[in-house]
């Protein structure tokens, strides 16, 4: 049983952290887009770095074993979500605030 626990998390972890990277980095190149005077450059080169640090972070947590990507990709996810509610916590608010004037 601790094995089992044990292992999850061995994928989980680093799933969320690869999720914390990606989507982190995203924000980050999303708000240096207007400042930049290369905003193609910018966006491609970001998207080329994010993706092949990420994918290489799946293949190196997948360690031969299918089970340990799908639960990495549970903790990207899992990132995702709980950036996303972090950035933007009340955006629900504001629409409902703003339908209200």
């Amino acid at each position: 049983m601790i094995e089992t626990i044990l292992s999850v998390l061995s994928a989980l972890i680093p799933g969320s952290i690869l999720g914390v990277f990606y989507f982190g980095s995203l924000w980050i190149t999303v708000r240096q887009l207007p400042r930049t005077t290369y905003p193609i450059r910018l966006f491609i080169g970001s998207w080329l770095g994010r993706l092949a640090v990420t994918l290489l972070g799946f293949y190196l947590i997948m360690d031969g074993q299918w089970q340990r990507v799908i639960t990495a990709l549970v903790g990207f996810i899992a990132a995702r979500i709980w950036l996303t509610n972090l950035w933007h916590p009340q955006r629900s608010l504001d629409i409902n605030l703003s339908q209200n004037k």
